[in-house]
């Protein structure tokens, strides 16, 4: 492709990003500086070659998938996320202190927000970690410290209050035996009559305490397992693409049929990793008037996750794939220097 007909598509792509309407020669020659025939020759060829559509005889074009496609791969601007945009993820970022269920969901909706499209986080399960150590820490007379280490460098650990004095349990004597007997486990393997052995082998009559630890094995558990995030459904509806239910009810029920595989959202093992899949080029037929803009984030060495967005082929890309590309960067460089409370 010449550079004046890259020029040309380039405007027509960002022109319909900003005002859903399809673009006329004239107002491409008046952009351009050129004489509206030289830009009906080029648009029209850019129509014959795949670039541009022609929703009506006597309309403008609009860009086609293949014109997205080019644009994405060879025209987008690098886009710089803004000030207020980067305090705004810094500062959700900073809620690592809760679990990280609660923190990808923060997370989603700033993503969202400022997208105006649907965000989604994917989570794998967990398969490879394991306990690595855990430590049970008189913190009060009747307080115990849980702190849970995985083989990913991971850190768990919860405050639990208990009915009898501290300092009448077992309590290193108990932190040993855990670790004989969990070291090494993945946490799916922590079943309730495992624990309630251990417990009763040290003749602990402690409830609350034993209560605690299953319920903070059982979180990790969750925590671990298949999970799917999503926000910014309602924001779809901003865009005139999705503004009757006939055209947005079947995004919705794809994107929940396929939250429950996440084959559509998983990008592999490669960190860091982003793709840009526009209209026809997603597998799902009801997405097809949609692009997924999609990168990996990682926590700890084995565990990948994905952050992505979901919105109208209609897209500012430039901006989408930088706000994606930069929260994935910094989700990944947060969790690689904090632990999870």
């Amino acid at each position: 492709m010449n550079q004046r007909k890259a020029t040309i598509l380039k405007y027509v792509v960002t022109d319909y990003v900003n005002t859903c309407t399809p673009v006329g020669s004239i107002k491409v020659a008046e952009k351009l500086g050129v004489s509206p025939a030289t830009v009906r020759n080029d648009m029209r060829a850019l129509l014959d070659e795949g670039y541009l559509e022609q929703p009506h005889t006597s309309a403008g074009r609009i860009p086609s998938d293949f014109g997205y496609r080019f644009f994405v791969d060879y025209l987008i601007e690098e886009y710089s996320i803004a000030e207020e945009e980067r305090q705004s993820v810094q500062k959700s970022l900073e809620l690592i202190r809760f679990r990280l269920e609660q923190l990808l969901k923060e997370i989603s909706v700033v993503l969202s927000t400022w997208s105006d499209c649907m965000s989604f986080i994917a989570v794998p399960e967990e398969n490879r970690s394991t306990i690595r150590h855990i430590e049970l820490t008189q913190v009060s007379a009747r307080d115990v410290l849980i702190i849970m280490v995985l083989s990913n460098g991971l850190v768990e650990n919860k405050l639990v209050e208990i009915s009898a004095p501290a300092d009448r349990l077992p309590i290193k004597q108990l932190t040993r035996a855990l670790n004989e007997r969990l070291g090494g486990l993945r946490i799916s393997s922590i079943t309730p009559a495992f624990l309630s052995g251990i417990f009763r082998d040290f003749r602990i009559q402690e409830e609350i305490l034993y209560r605690s630890l299953l319920q903070f094995f059982e979180e990790m558990i969750f925590s671990f397992g298949n999970s799917f995030i999503y926000s910014g459904s309602n924001l779809l509806i901003k865009h005139p693409e999705f503004q009757t239910s006939d055209k947005l009810a079947p995004v919705l029920e794809a994107v929940e049929k396929s939250a429950s595989q996440l084959e559509l959202f998983d990008l592999g093992s490669d960190r860091n990793e982003l793709d840009v899949a526009i209209g026809h080029e997603i597998p799902n037929e009801s997405l097809h008037e949609c692009s997924l803009i999609k990168c990996n984030f990682s926590f700890g060495d084995e565990t990948n996750g994905t952050i992505g967005l979901i919105g109208p082929k209609r897209m500012n890309y430039s901006k989408v794939i930088g706000l994606v590309r930069k929260v994935s960067n910094l989700l990944t460089e947060v969790l690689a220097s904090h632990s999870r409370i």
